[in-house]
């Protein structure tokens, strides 16, 4: 990558306001490499992805993100409406709370991920093609809805903590807990019932490090889906307990389906958790976009 340029996207409020230091801490391995930074600071919600969509991008040789899920999430959505995802690499380093498809890729710590950009090499990823009532979102991580949606809920109010929030978040919410109805359609095969929560997955971990989907490839063309319908709560202590090994997929109330295509149908106005972000309501349909993104690693 010698004499190559990036575009460098960093968010700095991502984690603790970490993305301008991880940046700062990142700068030699690229510049003993001879790479040239061009270097943005998104300034509001939804910055990332508008660069990404109309950024002229002819003469780089890569797009470069420091900062967490969300960044990550932005970027994808403006590089698939551009058309440009699958032509362009995409470079991630972690900065924020949660670095999901990081810790999948085994890239969470900063000076790694630089060196893996510098080398250039690269691997596909899926992306999930969101559509919601009000447009169309993209997703590299996770869809939530029912508790999952709720714990990032918590954990968003709990900022403070760092990483633990997710932790903490999950714990407060399996006490609270309620299963809501919902009509889902998995590769067109309807479930109609109660259910304490459903989560899509193209990675397998979520939050802090929970091994919430331990069967999913991120370039496999299918998403993983994880849910319960009713447990009790000493049941749902215990998932808790082991979704960091991912030996939760064990347990009687746990469903496991590997499919192409979700949908869910709620009563009410239950939120979504789009890779991280809370956002959108149901219904949605979901159809995955394979190998639709090229990322270094």
């Amino acid at each position: 990558m010698s004499g190559k340029r990036l575009l460098v996207l960093v968010n700095p409020r991502s984690g603790k306001r970490r993305g301008l230091i991880v940046l700062e801490k990142v700068k030699p391995v690229f510049a003993a490499a001879g790479i040239d930074l061009e270097v943005r600071v998104t300034e509001r919600p939804g910055h990332a992805r508008q660069v990404a969509k109309t950024f002229d991008l002819t003469g780089y040789r890569g797009l470069c993100l420091v900062g967490g899920d969300g960044t990550v999430h932005e970027a994808v959505g403006g590089l698939v409406e551009r058309g440009a995802a699958a032509s362009i690499p995409l470079g991630i380093i972690a900065a924020g709370t949660g670095n999901t498809l990081l810790d999948h890729l085994g890239l969470a710590e900063p000076m790694e991920a630089a060196r893996r950009i510098v080398a250039g090499r690269t691997c596909p990823i899926d992306v999930a093609r969101i559509e919601l009532r009000d447009g169309v979102d993209y997703c590299v991580v996770l869809v939530g809805w029912g508790d999952i949606a709720d714990i990032n809920g918590t954990a968003d109010k709990l900022r403070w903590m760092g990483p633990p929030r997710y932790a903490a978040g999950a714990l407060w919410n399996i006490l609270t807990a309620k299963p809501r109805a919902a009509r889902l359609v998995l590769d067109g095969r309807t479930i109609e019932d109660k259910f304490l929560f459903v989560i899509a997955c193209n990675s397998r971990y979520a939050g802090s490090k929970m091994d919430l989907a331990p069967r999913a490839e991120i370039a496999d063309g299918k998403i993983d889906v994880v849910l319960v319908r009713t447990a009790t709560r000493p049941q749902m202590l215990r998932l808790f307990a082991k979704v960091f090994d991912g030996s939760h997929v064990t347990m009687p109330c746990v469903e496991y389906y590997q499919v192409r295509s979700l949908a869910i149908d709620s009563e009410g106005d239950d939120v979504l958790d789009l890779d991280g972000e809370i956002k959108g309501a149901p219904p949605i349909s979901l159809k995955v976009l394979p190998r639709a993104v090229q990322v270094f690693a």
